[in-house]
Formats: C-alpha cells, sequence, structure tokens
C-alpha cells in the first residue's frame, strides 16, 4: 500500500505461508516490523496510522482471500484503491526458502518470480516488470528502480523500469500521483529532466497495469520498435 507515493504497508494475502514469508524477510534483513493479523477494517486503519507516524517501520496486514473480497467489494475511497496497487498475494503452494537456506516443499506447482522482482516497491511495478520479461521483444531490457547520474532534487533521479540502452522511461502513477499538487507537478519536472536526457517517457496508471499489463507492454514495444 502507497502513501504520498512511498510503499510503507505489505498487505499479505495468504495463510500461514505468507506469515512465514514476512517472518523471513525480517530475520534476512535484521528488521523489526509489525504484522497486523486483526480483522481486516480494524488492521487497515491501524497500520495506516502507524506508518503514517513511522514511515520507515515495516508494517504488514495479513488476512486471507475470502476476508478481502469481504472487505474490498464496493469501495471505491483512496485506502481501497491503495490496496489494489499494492497487494501481494502469497499461494500457500508456493516454494519459498527458509532462513537456513532450505527449500520448503510446496503442494502443487506454481513458477516463482524471478527474485528481482521481489525487490518492487508496489504490486504493479512487480506485474509489469514480469509481463515485460515474459515477452521476447522487452526481456531483459528493463531495470527496476534505475538511477541516473543526474540528479533529481538531493538525490539521483530514479525511474520505476528504466531501459538504458533505447532511452525509455517508464512511469507507473498511482491514485497519489493525482490527489497531490506537489506530486503532479513533481511529475511534470521529472519528465522534462528526463526528456532533457533523451529519453522516451511512457507513464501507465497502476490500476490499469493490475487489471491487465498486455495494454502497457504493447505500447512500450511500440516505443522500442521506433527508437531501434
Amino acid at each position: 500500500m502507497r502513501i504520498n507515493g512511498t510503499p510503507r504497508v505489505t498487505v499479505l494475502v495468504g495463510g500461514a505461508r505468507a506469515r512465514s514469508l514476512w517472518h523471513d524477510w525480517l530475520k534476512a534483513g535484521a528488521l523489526d516490523g509489525t504484522l497486523l493479523d486483526e480483522r481486516l477494517d480494524v488492521a487497515m486503519r491501524v497500520a495506516t496510522t502507524r506508518a503514517l507516524a513511522d514511515p520507515a517501520a515495516p508494517i504488514a496486514v495479513s488476512c486471507s482471500a475470502d476476508d478481502l473480497r469481504s472487505w474490498r467489494t464496493g469501495r471505491t475511497d483512496r485506502l481501497a484503491v491503495m490496496l489494489d496497487e499494492g497487494m501481494l498475494e502469497i499461494p500457500d503452494d508456493i516454494t519459498i526458502p527458509a532462513s537456513d537456506g532450505r527449500k520448503r516443499q510446496p503442494t502443487g506447482k506454481l513458477r516463482l518470480p524471478r527474485t528481482h522482482i521481489f525487490n518492487a516497491r508496489s504490486a504493479a511495478e512487480a506485474s509489469l516488470l514480469e509481463a515485460l520479461e515474459a515477452t521476447p521483444a522487452t526481456a531483459g531490457r528493463f531495470e527496476l528502480n534505475g538511477r541516473l547520474s543526474v540528479f533529481f532534487g538531493p538525490s539521483a533521479l530514479e525511474v520505476d523500469l528504466l531501459n538504458r540502452e533505447d532511452h525509455i522511461a517508464i512511469e507507473i502513477d498511482g491514485y497519489y500521483h493525482f490527489g497531490d499538487l506537489e506530486a503532479y507537478r513533481r511529475d511534470r519536472k521529472k519528465d522534462l529532466v528526463l526528456q532533457t536526457q533523451g529519453f522516451v517517457v511512457i507513464r501507465v496508471l497502476a490500476q490499469d497495469v493490475m487489471k491487465d499489463a498486455r495494454p502497457a507492454v504493447n505500447a512500450i514495444c511500440q516505443a522500442l520498435a521506433c527508437r531501434r
């Protein structure tokens, strides 16, 4: 779940395996995080409040697919849209490396996402990157959260998905991009900096990517064909 453009809350949809993955991740990073397992509507509000108070603290909400479906149905508020962008579903039959390096055996067949996809800052980033990796024309061409040697504010300019060779920058816009005037102005300034560096900038909506990534992939393939 993203708040003002920063990933703050992880929503784990699954059972014991999802919670195990969360704890293994905390242990691997020597992090002190919070996992909320209360009723979903209560957990979501508590998690949001804590994230605003301490943005750096890892926070996760655990729930079942049925609970999430019941909570999400009919909602059109900001919290629901943010959840759509940041939800991470962990099936119980996924193979996950344990903290001691051994692998737990799955109960069914499932293709594991690539390790670098787990580093995505939102589910939309992960989904689009996986779709690009599965497409022959774009496989291996895009870098997740790539940085350029150009300052944007106090730090180096960062792009959601970056193709350095063909000079294509993909930005995935979530709810906050349109609800905050400063965020909107910042995006336009960022586009200008990228354009002055010779990059084609492609902006896609996170909500669209989560529904179907194929139109975004098609647009990116068109830009790639023109650049090459």
